[in-house]
């Protein structure tokens, strides 16, 4: 049984698919491979491919008849359960993509943070250094005052 396969998103390999044998007498029969036992003798080991549990499942299910109501449930709870996956899966991409949206938006708000900044301490500066420049004028200005008459000009001093 082919499953549909999500459409891979750009930048990520495509998700590898089961390719299943179309040849018959792959199908109607098991592949045994030997495996070794811990005491040494050799087990034979079945490989299920998805056409030989099929094989198997309608074997089972000729054989008693009360397993066949729930086992043709099974179909429509696969179906339900891969739309969930496939549903899932996409919701999950979108997230991911949006959070990817999201820091990157982080990171151009931080460096325009940065700049504004940058640009903040500098007219601080200016202003500290205009306002020393009229603290200076004021003091000069007072200065000539009290040097040309002390006693017709009274100023008091910010």
């Amino acid at each position: 049984m082919d499953y549909p396969t999500l459409p891979s998103p750009i930048g990520r390999p495509p998700k590898r698919q089961r390719r299943v044998s179309q040849d018959a007498e792959d199908q109607s029969k098991l592949e045994t491979h030997l495996q070794q036992s811990s005491n040494g003798t050799n087990v034979e080991a079945k490989v299920v491919t998805p056409r030989t549990l099929m094989v198997e499942f309608m074997k089972l299910l000729r054989y008693n008849d009360t397993l066949v109501t729930p086992a043709l449930k099974l179909p429509d709870l696969h179906s339900s359960l891969w739309e969930c996956y496939v549903i899932k899966s996409a919701e999950k991409m979108q997230f991911e993509d949006k959070q990817r949206q999201l820091l990157e938006s982080n990171e151009w708000l931080a460096s325009v943070n940065d700049i504004l900044l940058q640009l903040c301490d500098e007219q601080a500066m200016e202003l500290r250094d205009r306002k020393l420049a009229v603290q200076a004028l004021c003091n000069g200005v007072v200065s000539a005052l009290q040097a040309s008459d002390p006693q017709a000009y009274h100023v008091d001093e910010p």
